[in-house]
């Protein structure tokens, strides 16, 4: 029997969901059935609607409606276990209804993006892919924002590890940023995404359809 494989798609740039996305459609394609998790995620968002037709591929979410951890202004909290109530309402203040980036849409629903509401979610996801692994009905799981999860203290890394290494012939894909040398070291691949030019530094809004 193969073991399965480990493939990690990781660093600063933009497509490392999309990449893992990518061998959903391929591995599906072939009817394989595919699990995609995706932490710190809650919104039904383009991929989201796009599988939820599709008997090959199940998507579940396993996160708050908004992923404002990511934004720079919380991560500092976050990595020190705060919750990101700290953040100061003046800087969502003065911004446009239209077009504004999914942290400015957030400002008065920080309770529900709360530390606590993510971890808690992070761990209904942990429970459910263990599941997963006893049910062997799936021979790839996506874990989107896994590593992520590990770097924002929702999930501990050795949770991950105890999982991969209970993967038998199933085959595992982790995006996020902050790969630890120790998973990489469990990997078969690894795919560094480099962020050389992005237009959100300079329009400061994400676009529908091209990224979510």
């Amino acid at each position: 029997m193969m073991t399965g494989k480990i493939m990690i798609y990781t660093g600063d740039g933009e497509g490392k969901t999309t990449a893992a996305l990518g061998h959903a459609v391929r591995f599906a394609g072939y009817g394989k059935k595919v699990a995609i998790l995706q932490f710190m995620k809650g919104r039904k968002t383009g991929e989201y609607r796009f599988f939820d037709t599709n008997k090959m591929v199940d998507l579940h979410l396993f996160g708050p409606p908004f992923f404002l951890a990511t934004t720079q202004a919380t991560l500092g909290g976050w990595t020190e276990g705060k919750g990101v109530e700290f953040v100061s309402l003046e800087m969502f203040k003065g911004k446009k209804k239209t077009g504004r980036v999914v942290a400015d849409k957030i400002a008065s629903n920080l309770r529900k993006s709360s530390f606590e509401t993510h971890k808690k979610k992070a761990k209904k996801g942990i429970e459910f892919v263990n599941k997963l692994l006893l049910k062997k009905e799936h021979k790839l799981i996506i874990l989107d924002e896994i590593l992520y999860s590990i770097k924002f203290k929702l999930v501990e890394e050795d949770e991950l590890i105890s999982i991969l290494e209970r993967r038998k012939n199933v085959n595992f894909i982790l995006t996020g940023r902050f790969a630890s040398e120790r998973i990489i070291k469990m990997a078969d691949l690894v795919t560094q995404l480099g962020d050389e030019k992005h237009y959100f530094y300079k329009e400061k809004k994400a676009f529908l359809g091209l990224d979510f």
